[in-house]
């Protein structure tokens, strides 16, 4: 039958169209020397690659972050333009905090925070084979960023630490 009227085609003029995953090797599959590809590390000692059933959300490993380790990965990205953060995590012990931080930085490495993921040390997952999921969206990202940095920072008491599995950071 007859569909009606049609308009012009119109035209997308959008900066933030959809570019899928960007955060690389989010799903923690590949390491090199205990860190995995694509990331960065604060102090090598304090990242591991996991295998164990139970420690991994998704596919076959996930990375464990003892006390002090601050993981990272600077995306290239464009400005204008809301970003969504999310991940699984889980403590090895009760007293395991993490803080994800999403910032924007311009060609002059100044940084402007979009988003903080706080989770405090009682309140992460820390039974066996129980990831929790955190998600959140940015603040808009000023017009003249040209970098994403994403942080990981774990905050753990003693020999306790934490299991990180399945990032992803998309277009909002």
């Amino acid at each position: 039958g007859a569909t009606g009227a049609t308009g012009p085609t119109g035209v997308c003029e959008c900066p933030c169209r959809s570019r899928g995953e960007l955060a690389v090797n989010g799903r923690m599959e590949t390491f090199v020397n205990n860190v995995p590809t694509g990331w960065t590390i604060n102090t090598a000692a304090l990242a591991s690659q996991v295998t164990q059933q139970g420690r991994v959300h998704t596919g076959n490993s996930a990375v464990n972050l003892k006390d002090g380790a601050v993981l990272s990965q600077d995306i290239a990205v464009t400005g204008g333009c809301y970003y969504e953060l999310s991940f699984f995590a889980r403590g090895e012990g009760t007293q395991v905090g993490l803080t994800a931080i999403l910032s924007f930085r311009n060609s002059q490495n100044i940084d402007t925070q979009g988003l903080s993921i706080v989770i405090r040390q009682q309140d992460i997952s820390n039974d066996n084979r129980e990831f929790a999921y955190y998600r959140g969206i940015s603040a808009l990202a000023p017009n003249d960023t040209v970098t994403l940095h994403l942080e990981f920072r774990v905050n753990a008491v003693g020999a306790q630490s934490l299991d990180l599995d399945d990032v992803s950071v998309s277009v909002a």
